[in-house]
């Protein structure tokens, strides 16, 4: 609100400092200044505004509004749209005969549009509202030039692939669904102005970036590609398929849930490689692109993606051994290791763990890591054999990697989710020594991580559950107590101020199934106390204990089991 009560247009600029061009330009520049010791020390406008010769124009406007979105603020995106507003106001005010001429009037460029676009890009903390602020912005820009306020101004390449970006950054509901609108316009001939590889690469990250929500974002997606792909074959000026944008759909693909998209991503790297022969340079796959398409097999859960997911690996490895720079690195190889851990085939996860050691011994810098270990680990969990087996082989497994660490041989250390890991190898064992591992192997993590300090090895709610798990799979007589006794420990470490031993929901619902299977005779009552404390825990604020439709079933089944008397069932 200025002085006289009315609305002001600016968002930051003081009415005051808005009646001259050189008021204004000093007010935002210290202000970003004050703001930004390293702004201030960088000097990169390299003003004098103290010398009364020096006249602030267009170039010293643009300047600062760049530095405003290389010097991201909360409010570089008010500022500079301030300080548009204001090189319009003075245009505007300004005699059209003397526009042109007058070098103290600051008329804005397309550059300056440019610049104030970009710095909304950058505002922090303004999350979805940034694409609809940009809009705005151009919005304006259609008014400036509808009601003749400027002239020869038109947005160009670079500002709808700004605005393309916002969107694909906002992560809003209909965000991919808004920027393929925008290319679309790019696209007509009426708009003039042309979309580049950019433009297209943007939308297609767009629709990869909501994939887990939209079952049809690896198609709309490739749609996009195929568009690309045949205007660049109608008009040679037209950008052509690149590699990064192949990997944006392969990635649309690879994190959506899209039926057959494993497959797909199979054949769009053959197309690629097709494309790529015949002389398209800028297709060729590169690592990125083998990893998205192993990630995008590996997630499909289609008969045999395991597997073919191990030969792209293997094509990678035979590509560099003769003298390419498509190198594996850990991510491929962990890919393919969670591949064989989803199917439970841990025979090939232990074997192609055994060779990444011995590549790593002629050099390779894929080294496996934790995540490795753990992926082999989850592999024994999941396998469907013997499951004697699956915990002796687990046990050596983890022993050989925590040996290793301890000659040096290795300087990747056991992490939580490999004891994670190793505990449901055990808790889905069905073993009658489960109950007293999994117990050992919670107070092994309890006293390193959360007694010891070590936070790598702290014990997390995961833990906590799995371990309750195997309580309740065990059947044991002491399940009972075992469950109670956990779960004590871990309100006993949260209350302490242990973060990842936060009871949940899960936890409490498992302790409760447990006490209703227990052959107590009081169970439905120790039930109903386990909810009421499940319920106090929630009310003092932790969210993650509110309890569910499992939690008050485990209850009911307590109660309907009950043995006794009339008056007991009853009660």
């Amino acid at each position: 609100i200025d002085e006289g009560g009315r609305r002001s247009r600016y968002n930051i600029l003081p009415g005051e400092v808005t009646k001259s061009v050189e008021d204004t330009f000093e007010y935002a520049y210290n202000l970003l200044c004050e703001s930004c010791p390293s702004y201030a020390d960088d000097e990169s406008l390299e003003l004098s505004l103290m010398e009364e010769h020096q006249k602030i124009g267009t170039f010293h406007f643009n300047q600062l509004i760049f530095d405003l979105a290389n010097y991201p603020q909360t409010f570089s995106g008010l500022l500079a749209q301030d300080l548009l507003e204001f090189m319009v106001s003075t245009v505007s005010s300004t005699p059209k005969n003397e526009r042109g001429s007058n070098p103290n009037v600051p008329k804005p460029t397309v550059e300056t549009i440019n610049g104030v676009l970009k710095a909304w890009m950058v505002t922090p903390n303004y999350h979805d509202a940034v694409a609809r602020r940009v809009e705005s912005v151009l919005a304006k820009l259609a008014g400036w030039q509808s009601d003749g306020t400027l002239w020869g101004i038109t947005p160009d390449t670079v500002s709808y692939n700004t605005c393309i970006n916002c969107w694909k950054q906002s992560g809003i509901p209909g965000a991919a669904e808004r920027a393929t609108e925008i290319l679309a316009l790019m696209e007509d001939e009426s708009t003039n102005i042309a979309p580049d590889a950019i433009s297209y690469c943007s939308c297609i990250s767009a629709w990869a970036e909501c994939a887990a929500t939209n079952p049809r974002a690896g198609a709309n997606a490739e749609a996009i590609l195929t568009r690309m792909h045949s205007r660049g074959k109608e008009n040679e000026d037209a950008p052509q398929p690149t590699t990064r944008c192949f990997n944006a759909v392969l990635l649309a693909y690879a994190n959506g849930k899209q039926k057959g998209g494993g497959k797909r991503a199979l054949e769009l790297l053959r197309f690629m490689e097709s494309l790529h022969a015949e002389g398209y340079d800028d297709c060729q796959p590169d690592k990125y692109t083998f990893n998205i398409v192993m990630k995008a097999l590996a997630k499909s859960k289609e008969n045999g993606a395991a597997e073919k997911a191990s030969q792209l690996l293997r094509r990678m490895e035979q590509s560099y051994d003769k003298g390419s720079t498509l190198q594996p690195d850990i991510f491929s190889y962990n890919i393919v290791l969670d591949a064989f851990s989803r199917i439970g085939d841990s025979e090939s996860a232990e074997k192609l763990l055994q060779q990444m050691y011995d590549r790593s011994e002629r050099g390779s810098s894929a080294k496996p890591n934790a995540h490795s270990y753990t992926a082999v680990l989850t592999a024994w969990a999941r396998n469907g054999d013997d499951k004697a087996v699956a915990t002796t082989r687990a046990e050596e497994l983890f022993n050989n990697f925590e040996r290793k660490y301890a000659a040096g041989e290795t300087d990747v250390q056991a992490d939580t989710s490999c004891y994670n890991a190793l505990i449901n190898v055990w808790a889905k064992s069905g073993e009658r020594k489960a109950l007293y591992r999994v117990t050992q192997i919670l107070s092994t993590m309890e006293e390193l991580g959360l007694q010891g300090g070590d936070e790598s090895v702290a014990p997390n709610s995961r833990t906590y559950c799995a371990v309750l798990d195997c309580i309740a799979r065990s059947r044991n007589f002491k399940a009972y107590n075992k469950a109670l006794e956990v779960i004590q420990r871990m309100e006993d470490f949260y209350a302490e101020g242990h973060e990842s031993t936060r009871p949940c929901a899960r936890a409490y619902s498992i302790v409760i199934s447990t006490i209703a299977r227990s052959r107590k005779r009081d169970k439905a009552v120790k039930a109903q106390d386990m909810l009421r404390r499940m319920e106090s825990e929630y009310v003092k604020g932790n969210v993650a204990a509110r309890p569910t439709v499992y939690s008050y079933n485990g209850v009911l089944n307590a109660a309907a089991f009950t043995s006794g008397d009339e008056r007991d069932q009853e009660e």
